[in-house]
Parts: structure tokens; C-alpha cells; sequence
């Protein structure tokens, strides 16, 4: 059989970035979402972004990805400062009345593995499916011509910025690559591909004034992390049953409940300095230096210091725990890491039962929980030991700082080399 021509498959593939549509979903992530989920969210560069562009810059957001917060805290925002933006979606996403909306908001399909095509239209696809059509099928090495023209058209013909999480985890046991959120709440690693492929696209076109921007997204607490161990896990849940109960429960009952129970936590979105798109070294190394800019971004806040010193284990002397405190800190000013949220003052540091008592307050459920787990009371402690009893949650908040202090490290043993 024929295949169709690529203009066809670039259709099914596009976004649709659309001013009413974006207009109306900003509207909801700022009167529901991010009201309902956080008490505060602090965005910090943007209005830096808003000159580079301002100045004719093309502009590649290359956030790190621990939420499906993510895109909406940034598309929002740049829409908002009026930054059209594109955002590289994976076609996991795509399902149903969703496509629409995200295509609307900009997003568009990039195939990661194989997919299957029916129609352009959700409706039409669902129908054809469930009637056997004969199906467009595009796969991984045909995609990768593909995604050439998609970039091609985004900076050339519609001048836009785009928006891309290129963060990768490997399984350690089979050794299978999977984009998209942490699970694991590590920083994962970037794919050298993406910026390969950027930058030959923009010396393509002629475009010398772009620019990689690094972009951190630092919570106090994930709105969905409850739902991160299942996911991990071989559970007997559909995929499509994951799928529904995903974004019921990260768009609908986290937000309700943290807004109805004032279980609100902090956001912290920043913009990094500019990266020029043409490197000279290796795409691994160049990668990397940019996984290192968006890391340097981190805000600390106390559940992630508390759980990365507790350092995996059920329970710690309190006075050990807050020697690995002090320990951490001194590394993290060594790299200039945001610690504001753990300082009373100038030089003045919380103090460890002040910090246990917010993680406590963020973590524990004693009533009312908000989904049924076996436990609900993450953190506890006495005069003198910390208790952990939901150890998985406490190694996805322990795991953030685990890159960016691994790093402190390094460069510290350099420097007492040299």
C-alpha cells in the first residue's frame, strides 16, 4: 500500500495553536489549578524572556519535568506575556477530547515508538478504530524525518519559540528509555537528539539569534506525586484506567481537596540565562551543561532538604539529622542554590523543628484522607529520632537534590586537586 505523502502525516501530527483557546485554559489553570494547588507561585526571569524576544530572539525552554503542572505553569505564563509558544508533547497524550484542547494550546505530537492514525479528528479516530479501519501508521524512523519538517516549519514559516522536556529515565533492569515525568524524582538526563536536532534546523534556516533557555519548576509538594508508586509499579490497572485516574486526579480532586482542606503548597518558576544554540563539543557534553544550568535553578524548600538528610532510612537521630541539614546547605551555597525558604534572616537558617513541622503539615493525613493508601502519615517525630512511614514518597522528594549536590561534590574534589 501507497504511503501517504508527509504534508498528510505532518496534519495529524500538527499542533493548533490558538489565541481563544489558550486564553480559556490560562484562565482555568489561574483561577482553579494553581489557586487550589499552591499558596504561591513565584516566577523569577520571565520579564528578561520578555526582552529577548522583545529583540527578535528564538527562544528553546528546556525545562526539567517533575509535574503535569509543568507545561501549564509555563505556557500560561508565556502566553500570558504574550510569548507564543510551541510545546513538544509526546502522542501518549493525545487521547480523546484532550487532543483539541492540547493542540489548541499549542502542543504537538512527537511519536516516541509507533502510532497509529485513523483520522485527524478524536471522534472520527475513536470510530475508525472501533470499525477497523485500515489505519496511517507512523513509527520511529519515519518520525524522525518527520520531526525535522515539523521544526522547520515551527521557527521558519511560524516563527514560533518552542517549548521541550527532554529528560529521559532508563529502567535499570530492562534497560528501557522512557520521556516524560520523574517517577523517581531524580533529575533525570537530557537527550543529546533534541539538541542536535534544534541547532542543525536553526542553521538551516539561517537563524543565528536563538537561544537555549534552561527553566526550573521547584515544588514544595508534586500535586500528583501520590500517584507516582502505581505508576512505577506493575499494577493491574489498564493503561487507559491509569490515564482517566491520572488526570482526575491531578486536575479535578488535588485541587479541590487541597483548596477545601488549605493543604496548599509553594511553586517556584525560574528562567535561566541564555545558552547559544551552535556548541562546539560533544551533544552529550553540551546536554549536560544544560542539565547543570536548569539544576543551579533549584528552589530548596524544607521537604526536600529534610528528605534528601534523612538519606533513605526509616528512622535517624534528630541530631544527626540535622548535622546531614547543615552539611547539605554548606553544599548547596557553594553553587549559589536557592535556599530562601529555609532562612529566618540574614545568615539565620530555620531550625530543624521548624522545618519538621511544615514537612509534617504537608505530609501527614489524619483525617479525611485525600485517596486510599495504606498510610497516611509520611513524617513523625519525638525529642530526639525522625520517624519515616511512607519511605517511597520520602525518596522521590530525597532524590531532587540527589544530582545537584552529587555535582557540589565533584566540583569541591576538583578544586582541592588542582
Amino acid at each position: 500500500m501507497r504511503k501517504p505523502p508527509d504534508r498528510t502525516l505532518l496534519r495529524l501530527l500538527d499542533h493548533n495553536w490558538n489565541r481563544r483557546t489558550l486564553s480559556a485554559v490560562s484562565y482555568v489553570c489561574e483561577h482553579f489549578l494553581f489557586r487550589g494547588c499552591f499558596s504561591d507561585v513565584d516566577v523569577i526571569g520571565l520579564e528578561g524572556i520578555k526582552r529577548k524576544v522583545e529583540a527578535g530572539k528564538r527562544l528553546i525552554f528546556i525545562p526539567d519535568h517533575q509535574s503535569e503542572y509543568d507545561w501549564l505553569l509555563l505556557q500560561s505564563r508565556l502566553f500570558l506575556a504574550g510569548i507564543r509558544t510551541v510545546i513538544q508533547a509526546g502522542d501518549n497524550l493525545f487521547i480523546g477530547p484532550l487532543d483539541p484542547i492540547l493542540r489548541g494550546c499549542g502542543a504537538f505530537m512527537s511519536v516516541r515508538d509507533r502510532h497509529a492514525f485513523y483520522s485527524s479528528h478524536w471522534l472520527y479516530n475513536l470510530l475508525g478504530k472501533s470499525l477497523g479501519k485500515r489505519p496511517i501508521v507512523v513509527d520511529r524512523d519515519s518520525y524522525a524525518r518527520l520531526y525535522l519538517k515539523q521544526l522547520r516549519r515551527i521557527f521558519g514559516r511560524e516563527r514560533f519559540n518552542l517549548l521541550v522536556f527532554p529528560g529521559y529515565e532508563t529502567d535499570p533492569y530492562s534497560g528501557v528509555v522512557k520521556y516524560g515525568r520523574s517517577y523517581s524524582g531524580l533529575f533525570n538526563p537530557l537527550s543529546p537528539y533534541i539538541f542536535i536536532t534544534v541547532s542543525k534546523v536553526l542553521r538551516e534556516l539561517g537563524i543565528r539569534n536563538a537561544e537555549y533557555i534552561p527553566v526550573s519548576i521547584s515544588y514544595e509538594r508534586v500535586p500528583e506525586d501520590v500517584l507516582f508508586r502505581e505508576f512505577r509499579a506493575k499494577t493491574h490497572r489498564p493503561a487507559m484506567g491509569k490515564y482517566i485516574y491520572d488526570h482526575y486526579y491531578t486536575f479535578f480532586k488535588a485541587p479541590y481537596s487541597k483548596e477545601l482542606r488549605q493543604e496548599k503548597s509553594r511553586v517556584c518558576m525560574k528562567f535561566g540565562e541564555g545558552i547559544p544554540t551552535d556548541f562546539s563539543c560533544r551533544a552529550r557534553e553540551f546536554a549536560e551543561t544544560v542539565r547543570f544550568e536548569i539544576a543551579k535553578l533549584t528552589r530548596v524548600y524544607e521537604t526536600t532538604l529534610i528528605f534528601h538528610s534523612i538519606e533513605n532510612r526509616f528512622t535517624l537521630p534528630k541530631r544527626d539529622l540535622k548535622l546531614n541539614v547543615v552539611h547539605n546547605i554548606k553544599k548547596l551555597q557553594s553553587l549559589d542554590v536557592d535556599c530562601t525558604p529555609l532562612q529566618k534572616g540574614p545568615d539565620q537558617y530555620l531550625t530543624i523543628d521548624t522545618m519538621l513541622k511544615r514537612v509534617e503539615g504537608l505530609f501527614n493525613f489524619r483525617e479525611r484522607p485525600v485517596v486510599p493508601l495504606k498510610s497516611y502519615i509520611t513524617l513523625e517525630h519525638d525529642r530526639n529520632e525522625v520517624f519515616i512511614h511512607n519511605p517511597h514518597l520520602a525518596a522521590y522528594y530525597g532524590n531532587k537534590l540527589h544530582y545537584i549536590l552529587s555535582k557540589a561534590e565533584e566540583l569541591a574534589a576538583s578544586e582541592l586537586r588542582s
